[in-house]
């Protein structure tokens, strides 16, 4: 079924799968909104931690005749709502694999972008044969794909280890697995969108112990939300959760913060805050300093100003809100107050290790970008002029 190489005749390079790299492409074709992870586990906890989950993709590494074939069923179910491209060509394995995740993405916090809006629009009608060609033949994407893989690398040969996508995803209240190596996907089973993780895990579970008996590498790896908006949503979550509960405690007891020595606790979270974000030394942090502190100053219904929380955040803050208020004394809910602040400073440290990981993976990319040959090249020659290669190597061997 696949090819090597797209109808244009260039290169696509081998992208090797990390969060950096995965992540970067899906900036560099235009999405916003989106990082990749890897799943190390399947525990229920650490996948709850990564919500929201937008698909789960497991990706195998072996020779193309090598048999990767499931035992269950392999009847294709053909859906028009559904978004699948083949795997066209081995090395643009990475695109296919993003792709069956974010073309098939109804999550408002997703900017595909101009360019993947074309090209689901132009191909909505294409067999998945030929929408796998039509990707392929996106220079746009190519370039974007091109442009996070290692420079000097050498092309797939016949008999190398190939990588190939399965990808599993919820639409329309079931959970569909993509096969890039199938002519269609397939509905396995009737889902929640909250609860399709777990129907996924079950079969992700299954699914390992087979690659397993055959001795089959594989990684698991995950499109989620940016984590970035995610711990700024939730900063907004507590600014909204700190005034409300202050102006609760003002209600019944306007000079609640003397006998509870708030300022003292403003201080020393202050100070905290300080400290961590000189420790981190980025940006992020003061901005988001500035803009806590107006929405502390504001009333709790002007925080939605930032648009950052939904109507149904807003729901459930306040039922938090309710439950830890009402009835409750003046030290329990100071008690709250403290937890809220806690838990600022420590999405606070999340923003900035976030960011920081980010950076990185850009660097990263523009580190691969470089060719570092004529340097060693260059290197190597004046430690052989000046003699020092020779007894270098004689103090290994």
């Amino acid at each position: 079924m696949a090819r090597q190489e797209s109808l244009e005749g260039e290169p696509w390079l081998i992208v090797e799968p990390d969060p950096g790299s995965l992540s970067q492409l899906c900036s560099n074709m235009g999405v916003q909104g989106v990082q990749v992870e890897q799943i190390c586990s399947l525990n229920r906890g650490m996948l709850h931690d990564l919500r929201p989950i937008h698909g789960i993709t497991l990706l195998l590494h072996h020779k193309p005749e090598r048999s990767h074939r499931d035992d269950g069923s392999t009847t294709t179910t053909h859906a028009n709502n559904v978004y699948f491209a083949n795997q066209v060509v081995h090395e643009a394995y990475a695109i296919y694999a993003l792709l069956s995740v974010l073309m098939n993405c109804n999550d408002d916090t997703v900017d595909l972008g101009s360019e993947l809006i074309n090209l689901k629009e132009f191909t909505d009608d294409f067999p998945p044969m030929l929408k796998g060609l039509s990707v392929t033949n996106s220079k746009i994407l190519k370039d974007a794909h091109n442009s996070v893989a290692r420079r000097q690398q050498r092309r797939l040969m016949r008999g190398d280890d190939i990588y190939h996508y399965i990808t599993y995803i919820p639409i329309d209240g079931y959970l569909w697995e993509l096969d890039g190596f199938k002519r269609g996907p397939l509905r396995l089973a009737s889902c929640t969108e909250t609860g399709w993780i777990d129907t996924a895990r079950t079969e992700l579970q299954r699914k390992i112990e087979l690659y397993q008996r055959q001795q089959i590498p594989f990684t698991i790896w995950s499109v989620v939300e940016d984590r970035r908006r995610v711990y700024q949503r939730q900063l907004a979550a507590k600014a909204y959760m700190k005034r409300a509960i202050e102006q609760h405690l003002e209600a019944h007891d306007p000079s609640w913060r003397v006998p509870l020595r708030a300022q003292q606790w403003e201080e020393e979270y202050k100070h905290a805050l300080e400290a961590e974000r000189c420790k981190r030394g980025t940006d992020i942090y003061s901005t988001l300093d500035t803009w806590m502190f107006e929405a502390s100053a504001a009333t709790p219904a002007m925080t939605t100003e930032s648009h950052l929380l939904t109507s149904s955040d807003l729901v459930d803050l306040q039922a938090q809100i309710g439950f830890n208020t009402q009835g409750r004394s003046l030290e329990e809910i100071m008690d709250f107050w403290l937890q809220v602040q806690d838990d600022s400073l420590r999405i606070y440290k999340q923003l900035g290790e976030e960011c920081e990981k980010q950076q990185k993976y850009q660097d990263d990319v523009i580190r691969r970008q470089h060719d570092y040959t004529p340097f060693i090249k260059a290197y190597l020659q004046r430690l052989l002029v000046h003699g020092h290669l020779e007894r270098m190597i004689a103090d290994l061997s």
